[in-house]
């Protein structure tokens, strides 16, 4: 009898701590503007894990002041819990991401979503290595060069007052060590660095281009995309771990459906806005293929050099190697 007792006893003060497991009210960190396709698509995953796990996993959704270092610097504290998050955030954690901004690398989508497919399974790891689950990539377009004048090679591009992040001091000297002219803004900054002739180009997806209203101080596009601007959904592992086994599965589906929906949207949008852009006076300066096979062989000479400084070495020839299968295809 005593014995009994002793068991229901246990269960009765175990019973909270195991429905606290299988609840979970987490908190999304994101710089992603409010009311845009990667806003709407959040609020989308966050209802359906709501809805799939019959409220058992609960997702609040809300901008975050300051930048990605400061939700990166939260996510150690466990709140919040998960986060949206751009590449250069993603370098910050490691800098195994770089390999996705390596200027002209990719030539297409379908050349960049098979190698970030190669790939994934060592940034996962390397996300799991910093405390962290990846639950999906996002897409925030491609970057092309806009600019006050004409860009149609590397010679034009190495003279133009080039925007790069601030931060990142590392670019900077890369940029400067091989002829370019790069000034380091916030992005914030960037409307105001147009306006003063700070700065005369400067990369961006065409959506952004034309959301900010950047395109107005630069009238040029160069149609070679520049890279891809990838992101991801992480999820805390100290969070992950409390939400029961059936629950991931649903949190899963969830995210991949967030991430089908991106991929297919993203590049759709974009493509509207570059034809709206050039209703307003936008010019896009399409090259030759040789022309453009010529730009992109000097760029990988350039970019050889971010071979076990920017990207680990591993990685680097990973990606090529899965870059050159798929073209090899």
């Amino acid at each position: 009898m005593r014995a009994f007792r002793l068991a229901v006893a246990a269960v009765l003060l175990l019973s909270p701590v195991l429905l606290e497991a299988q609840r979970a009210n987490l908190r999304l960190g994101t710089i992603l503007p409010a009311n845009s396709v990667w806003d709407r698509s959040l609020r989308q995953m966050a209802s359906a894990w709501q809805r799939s796990t019959d409220g058992r996993v609960r997702l609040q959704v809300r901008g975050t002041t300051g930048d990605e270092s400061t939700i990166i610097r939260r996510m150690r504290l466990n709140n919040p819990q998960v986060a949206a998050l751009t590449l250069p955030g993603l370098t910050e954690i490691d800098e195994t991401f770089n390999v996705f901004g390596i200027p002209f690398f990719f030539e297409s989508d379908e050349e960049a979503l098979h190698v970030l497919e190669v790939l994934t399974p060592r940034l996962r790891a390397s996300l799991a290595d910093n405390g962290l689950v990846l639950l999906n990539w996002g897409h925030g377009g491609w970057a092309h060069i806009f600019s006050a004048q004409p860009i149609r090679d590397i010679g034009d591009l190495q003279r133009a007052k080039l925007f790069t992040s601030a931060g990142d001091d590392d670019m900077v000297r890369w940029y400067r060590e091989n002829g370019f002219e790069p000034v380091p803004l916030e992005l914030t900054d960037v409307l105001m660095g147009l306006n003063t002739g700070l700065i005369d180009a400067y990369p961006s997806p065409p959506y952004g281009a034309l959301v900010f209203q950047w395109y107005r101080q630069t009238s040029h596009m160069l149609d070679i995309p520049l890279s891809p601007v990838f992101g991801a959904t992480v999820m805390t592992a100290r969070a992950w771990a409390r939400i029961g086994e059936a629950d991931r599965e649903a949190l899963l589906d969830g995210a991949a459906a967030m991430q089908d929906f991106l991929f297919d949207e993203v590049p759709r949008q974009d493509r509207d806005a570059v034809a709206e852009m050039q209703k307003r006076g936008l010019s896009v300066s399409a090259v030759s293929d040789a022309a453009a096979s010529e730009l992109r062989a000097v760029a990988d000479r350039l970019t050889a050099t971010w071979r076990g400084s920017r990207v680990p070495a591993d990685i680097y020839d990973a990606a090529i190697a899965a870059r050159n299968e798929f073209r090899s295809n």
